[in-house]
């Protein structure tokens, strides 16, 4: 036996057990079914008539998303919504209720979550004695819940019992109730 060869044995035992090793690490990845929907954009998890609710600091919901279906898919960790209501509360002012027939739930690091709708939103309120009825309609709508702020970019339509509004692009605060429009067309009919 060649001496040399002594030392080079137990390595070569040491290289094909690490070898193994990988190889069965691999293999049991591709046999694992979370593994594969994360690979492969499936979801992991299907919630029917989804209802959620976010609470502010004191206690008082600030927010509810509800929803037909909802599936979340773990590789990007996003959340498709199907039949969406979302409902803004504001304590002593009218709630704010956004439908549409899709969405998406998508967290940002940076940003905050956005709850996004689209396939025709329709954001409505009910009359006060300080704020009047609201109804505006867009194709798609961009929810930042963390900030009070609803944004398209897709052009909307503002509609009232003495007018009708349309612009290219808009962003509401839910908190002041105000909404801020670009790129305005407005017919105004004076009550009688």
């Amino acid at each position: 036996m060649n001496p040399r060869s002594i030392p080079i044995l137990p390595l070569a035992v040491l290289a094909l057990l690490c070898a193994l090793s990988y190889w069965l690490s691999q293999f049991s990845q591709l046999t694992d079914p979370r593994a594969q929907a994360r690979l492969r954009h499936e979801p992991d998890l299907v919630v029917e008539n989804l209802s959620a609710k976010k609470l502010n600091l004191s206690g008082d919901v600030q927010y509810t998303v509800e929803a037909a279906r909802m599936m979340h898919f773990p590789d990007d960790d996003s959340s498709t919504l199907q039949s969406v209501v979302f409902t803004a509360l504001e304590p002593g002012k009218p709630k704010l209720v956004a439908t549409a027939p899709l969405g998406a739930m998508v967290r940002r690091d940076t940003q905050g979550d956005e709850v996004q709708m689209s396939g025709g939103v329709l954001i409505q309120s009910e009359a006060s004695e300080k704020y009047p009825a609201l109804r505006l309609a867009t194709p798609k709508l961009t929810i930042y819940p963390d900030k009070n702020i609803a944004r398209s970019v897709d052009g909307a339509i503002l509609t009232s019992p003495t007018g009708r509004l349309t612009a290219r692009m808009f962003e509401l605060n839910s908190i002041t109730r105000t909404i801020v429009f670009e790129r305005v067309n407005a017919t105004h009919q004076p009550s009688r």
